[in-house]
């Protein structure tokens, strides 16, 4: 369990709405997409990141569970949290699958230039 205590540097967390509304971000998940595995309206859902209303205990452990952190972060800012590098997953391995096909360029575009190297040099 990370080191935290009640008392937060970071403004956006020190509210249920701002630990929901930060935890959905980092997830990478829409509003839209969040309400729609909630079964809640957008309506309800973006008074909850206001602060305007709370959850009831069943949708706020249904929401730590879709948003893949603790319910106890969710009310105290205690326990799992999300990511400290706020990259959604999906960001990773997508960034994760461009630096392979870069690589891959990188190994043919060296390839080619070998070969070209090699028919200037027979032409000299």
């Amino acid at each position: 369990m990370p080191n935290r205590s009640i008392f937060h540097s970071n403004e956006e967390d020190t509210t249920l709405g701002g630990r929901i509304s930060m935890a959905r971000e980092t997830s990478g998940l829409s509003v839209g997409q969040v309400v729609k595995r909630l079964g809640v309206k957008a309506t309800t859902y973006e008074a909850w990141e206001a602060d305007r209303s709370e959850p009831r205990a069943n949708k706020l452990v249904a929401l730590a569970g879709i948003l893949n952190i603790s319910p106890p972060y969710l009310l105290s800012g205690l326990g799992k949290q999300p990511s400290k590098l706020g990259i959604p997953e999906r960001q990773i391995r997508q960034l994760n699958a461009q630096i392979e096909q870069l690589e891959q360029n990188l190994k043919t575009a060296t390839t080619s230039l070998r070969q070209i190297r090699r028919v200037v040099a027979k032409m000299k």
